[in-house]
């Protein structure tokens, strides 16, 4: 939230005039494009649920009749929003808020009516839960209203909420049977949402240009590389956005949409040129000056289309070698060059778009090292490089907006192949599905981006069910974790109450070692039987029952002590004969101890801790360097892993150097241990603060990459560009 008020004075009128001026124009030119497209996705949506068309044929042939209804519906009610913002008051966003008298209130509705209802309170769902974060960002700014204005997130014309009603009014403002209103309006979940995100981040960039930046919405600073640890300087370097592309946008906003307009900023075609040249240097790879073919854009493009369509063995060709990508990627675009008539040697391209091809050459590099994939999943995502390139050589927008469609769907598809080994029948679903939408895009993509938002629609679908099913799995694990650490919690509490107890006693130490094995877990049983008292009863009894043995040096005393244990050791779940095999034993030590030692076998000394085979954490830290780190915690380390929030990522690093990546999904509310998980929902380790930062010291465990696979990539990018620059 911002701590201070904007630097000009700006009414709350104002404001609502700049963001009405700044979205309902979009909004309302992006939902004509979506009713204009919507009958073959009601129709594809209708074949998917296997239901009889009949019902819906008439209204579906009405929706190109009554489009302007439809429209009008949709814009006179966000017009109307904004006239109430302006006026300091908030539009009903819900049924059942409308005036009193409305026919819409809360009375009984048609079955129809209902479906509706439910299908616009989903896409109300869905629009926030699709744009969460540029959501918060803007919410950030109603504090900076004057009080004649009451805007709140849910009620401000821009809410979810208040988008889903103008939808569900535009429909019904044309008068369309209520089985296609609500599947019209099921269709705009996939169809609408979509556009959505770059409507809510230009309308995010017009207030920071008009207002400032909030404090959480200034410069970006770089993420760190590494766990901070003791000696670290603290690094104020800004990340790639705010360094080349923040103040670059902000100047050239007017010629942004301009069909000349450059889709990178001249800093940084200047440092991929001098990385260029710097290559060529390097490996004696200086071009001849002879003539040679420039190819234009448009050519380039179509070159990318053909490297895009080209068979498996092409594409097998350029992956061969990921850490060379750039270079192989961009001799396979000059060899498709040959199809438009010019000899791969002779090709040539501007610098300008050489810059780009580069660009996302080297991004892909950084992806497929980042990221933990099978060579498999690297030839499938590699697919990907040519249609990105088009996307990049055209549009600005997919470095400026995390909102892009075709950024999105990278990072879509990277996250679910990322750590995922296909060991079972999910995962391999997951990666079949990824195979087939790169494989719907490679072939449907020419021009029109609309095919990045489709095949993301069609994917994050799976993808939602997918991830439900493995947080179910999660919550499983933490339920289970934090019933074995409760129960932990509970056994800790009697053994610390056994020994206050025992203190000042004196017990025979065979005694004592029974009772420190098993008392406890008898106590715990009992609470839990609801039967609190039963254990400090035996307790008592049976020390008072020793300390009579031991006055009168009797057997039938010692007898009578041990049957004091009988139910301690029935409640453990032992079998009889178990049982006098015990009670035998511990009277053969109370009351012969010298004759039972004569006989005893020559005790085997102790192996040393430091040598124990058993592990900490198995295949992450062994018991040794546990007790050797142990006597050398970092503690910056061991500060940053006290204040690591729940859904953080990390990466794991076992004995055989496989990397895993774990997000912490719950912490003990007990011992405050740490449980991380996979994207499957599976568990990683359970470790506490003080074992993650002796992992973190032995390299077994290291920062995770953003989640943001595009994002992360181009930092590593501009990192290995200004290398050697700054060399």
């Amino acid at each position: 939230m911002p701590t201070t008020p904007p630097p000009l004075p700006t009414t709350g009128n104002q404001l609502v005039a700049l963001l009405r001026d700044a979205m309902q124009p979009p909004l309302e030119a992006a939902f004509a494009d979506v009713v204009d497209g919507l009958r073959q996705p009601m129709l594809d949506r209708l074949e998917r649920m296997e239901l009889d068309r009949g019902p819906y044929l008439e209204g579906l042939l009405a929706l190109k009749d009554r489009r302007e209804a439809i429209l009008r519906g949709f814009r006179e009610d966000m017009a109307s929003a904004w006239r109430i913002a302006a006026d300091g008051e908030a539009a009903a966003v819900r049924f059942g808020e409308e005036p009193a008298g409305s026919v819409r209130g809360l009375g009984l509705v048609e079955e129809d009516e209902l479906d509706v209802r439910l299908a616009t309170e989903h896409l109300a769902e869905a629009i926030s839960r699709e744009w969460q974060s540029e959501l918060l960002r803007l919410n950030g700014y109603l504090t900076w209203l004057d009080m004649g204005v009451r805007l709140t997130p849910d009620s401000a014309p821009y809410s979810p909420s208040r988008i889903a009603m103008a939808v569900y009014r535009g429909f019904t403002a044309a008068s369309l049977p209520g089985n296609v209103r609500a599947l019209a309006v099921q269709c705009c979940a996939r169809e609408f949402v979509e556009v959505l995100g770059p409507i809510y981040e230009n309308l995010h960039a017009r207030l920071v240009r008009r207002l400032g930046p909030q404090d959480s919405t200034g410069p970006r600073m770089r993420r760190a590389q590494a766990i901070p640890s003791s000696g670290d300087e603290a690094s104020s370097e800004p990340d790639w956005m705010t360094r080349f592309f923040v103040e670059w946008d902000h100047e050239d906003h007017e010629a942004a949409a301009s069909a000349d307009a450059a889709t990178l900023p001249p800093a940084l075609h200047q440092l991929l040129e001098e990385s260029r040249h710097q290559r060529a240097r390097e490996q004696g790879m200086a071009r001849a000056a002879g003539a040679r073919t420039s190819l234009s854009q448009r050519e380039l493009i179509v070159a990318l289309t053909l490297l895009q369509i080209a068979s498996p063995e092409v594409h097998a060709e350029v992956l061969a070698n990921p850490r060379q990508l750039q270079a192989a990627f961009k001799q396979q675009i000059f060899l498709q060059a040959a199809q438009l008539g010019v000899a791969p040697e002779a090709v040539a391209i501007s610098e300008a778009d050489e810059n780009v091809v580069d660009l996302v050459g080297m991004l892909f590099e950084v992806i497929f090292r980042e990221s933990h994939l099978g060579e498999e999943q690297v030839h499938v995502l590699g697919r990907l490089m040519a249609p990105m390139t088009k996307v990049a050589l055209q549009d600005r927008k997919l470095f400026l907006q995390a909102s892009h469609s075709a950024r999105r769907l990278l990072n879509l598809l990277v996250e679910a192949c990322d750590g995922n080994p296909g060991e079972n029948d999910a995962q391999r679903l997951l990666l079949e599905k990824v195979k087939d939408t790169v494989q719907r895009l490679v072939a449907d993509f020419d021009e029109s981006q609309s095919v990045f938002r489709a095949a993301r629609s069609d994917f994050n679908d799976f993808y939602v069910h997918y991830r439900a099913e493995a947080e179910k799995v999660e919550q499983a694990l933490a339920a289970e974790q934090q019933a074995r650490d409760a129960e932990a919690d509970v056994l800790a509490g009697f053994a610390a109450s056994l020994d206050a107890r025992l203190q000042g006693t004196d017990v025979p130490a065979p005694m004592r070692d029974v009772l420190l094995a098993g008392w406890p877990a008898y106590a715990a049983r009992m609470q839990a039987l609801n039967k609190p008292q039963a254990a400090p009863m035996m307790l008592d009894g049976l020390l008072r029952a020793v300390d009579d043995a031991q006055v009168r040096q009797d057997v039938r005393a010692w007898h009578a002590a041990l049957d004091w244990l009988q139910p301690m050791w029935m409640a453990s779940g032992q079998a009889r004969p178990a049982i006098a095999a015990l009670r035998e034993q511990l009277f053969s030590r109370l009351v012969a101890p010298h004759q039972a030692a004569e006989h005893a076998a020559p005790p085997t000394p102790a192996a040393p801790a430091a040598s124990a085979p058993t592990t900490v954490l198995p295949g992450l830290l062994e018991a040794q360097e546990w007790m050797e780190g142990l006597q050398h915690l970092d503690p910056v380390m061991t500060e940053y892993f006290q204040h690591l929030r729940e859904g953080s990522w990390l990466d794991f690093v076992d004995k055989d150097h496989r990397v895993q990546a774990g997000r912490l999904s719950w912490i003990s509310p007990f011992s405050r241990r740490m449980m991380f998980v996979n994207r499957a929902g599976a568990r990683i380790c359970v470790a506490s603060v003080q074992e993650l930062a002796v992992m973190a010291q032995l390299g077994r465990v290291r920062m995770h990459r953003d989640e943001d696979a595009f994002y992360s990539a181009m930092q590593g990018v501009v990192d290995r560009l200004v290398a050697p620059a700054a060399s």
